[in-house]
């Protein structure tokens, strides 16, 4: 079992806990609910232990060549000061990891991982590393760095009440990486909106994490912040139709299917899964991932419930929740290609009953971005 340098302060706010791959999460504060964190977030400002991620450093001349070749998109342009979003695809084209990558220097880059999935990416790395013969050090750091996420449409306020640098939308855009003092402690901040609002995901050395936590709680709390935890973040991300790897992948999901398709770049020389990614982008599966709408607003179907076509199971439910904004149960599955237009009905048994449900092909909540880019 894994606990972040925050276990403590989590477990003294009272919280229940959920497990995340060896991690301990909060799963919702006692004090709180699932709603009145999800609308903290949505309203004022909320923020939440993300120390779980996996962070990956990489170290030298062929840092970005490696990148370049384990990423399905580019990474040999990002600029120094800027953070991507990746996809990472085994050999076969099949989704495998997930998260962001800054560029801290020329040769020096920090990652993150899916939570459950550091050890497999480290490794996957080094593999790779070694079966190309590339000059870069690849070192997991996970342990060394506690982090956490600041979130809402106030989020802005806190953090520069943290810092003398400028956090304003010009000195610190959208999925931009610093290293600044924040409540008096060098940290690695990097502008990423998981939860569909403007965000600050911020690392420190972990033995800097409760001082970093509670700095955050005392700027805060004049603007009504509250910790949200991990049922609350999923309800946020799923408005956005951010998707997990692992719960709305599986071992059979490429980009093209699970609406990924354009962030695979072709162009590039090689990279792991190209060959297979071809095949798939000439050949669409029978099933794609869609986001949907429940029009039932009394039936939230739990994950794994199928999807039925002519009274057969022809896909799944991976993600559904209570959306507070929309005021609807809204989801993500995986539903016949010919049911995947945005618009078209399909069926869901859930409760013993066929629930009805609508393609929703673009974000629930904010599809522009506006917010999580202000």
């Amino acid at each position: 079992m894994k606990r972040t340098p925050m276990h403590a302060i989590h477990d003294a706010l009272g919280c229940t806990w959920t497990d995340a791959g060896e991690w301990k999460r909060p799963e919702v504060y006692l004090k709180t609910s699932i709603e009145a964190e999800y609308r903290a977030v949505r309203d004022r400002v909320g923020v939440i232990d993300v120390g779980t991620l996996g962070k990956i450093e990489l170290v030298g001349p062929d840092a970005a060549e490696l990148l370049d070749r384990v990423y399905i998109n580019n990474w040999r342009n990002l600029k120094i000061g800027r953070t991507r979003y990746g996809i990472m695809c085994t050999e076969e084209g099949i989704i495998f990891d997930d998260g962001t990558c800054g560029r801290l220097g020329d040769q020096h880059y920090f990652m993150t991982t899916t939570t459950g999935n550091t050890e497999a990416v480290f490794q996957w790395l080094l593999w790779w590393k070694a079966v190309w013969g590339l000059d870069v050090e690849v070192t997991n750091v996970t342990g060394g760095f506690a982090a956490v996420n600041v979130a809402g449409p106030q989020a802005r306020d806190v953090v520069a009440a943290l810092t003398t640098s400028d956090a304003s939308p010009t000195g610190l855009p959208y999925m931009a990486l610093a290293q600044i003092d924040v409540a008096g402690i060098p940290c690695r901040v990097l502008r990423v909106g998981f939860v569909g609002e403007l965000g600050y995901e911020i690392h420190c050395p972990a033995q800097f994490g409760e001082h970093l936590w509670n700095a955050i709680m005392d700027a805060g709390r004049p603007l009504g912040i509250v910790p949200f935890g991990v049922e609350a973040q999923r309800s946020l991300r799923l408005d956005k139709q951010h998707i997990i790897v692992g719960q709305d992948t599986d071992a059979l999901s490429n980009p093209f299917d699970a609406g990924l398709g354009g962030m695979v770049k072709f162009d590039k020389p090689d990279f792991v899964g190209k060959a297979g990614l071809k095949r798939a982008a000439q050949s669409p599966g029978s099933q794609h991932l869609v986001g949907f709408m429940i029009e039932n607003l009394a039936v939230i179907p739990d994950e794994g419930c199928q999807v039925v076509q002519q009274n057969r199971p022809a896909g799944r439910v991976t993600s559904c929740r209570f959306s507070y904004t929309r005021g609807q149960p809204v989801g993500i599955a995986w539903v016949p290609r010919e049911l995947a237009e945005h618009g078209r009905q399909f069926f869901i048994r859930a409760s013993g009953s066929l629930v009805a449900a609508r393609v929703h092909r673009e974000p629930f909540y904010d599809p522009d971005g506006k917010r999580l880019r202000s």
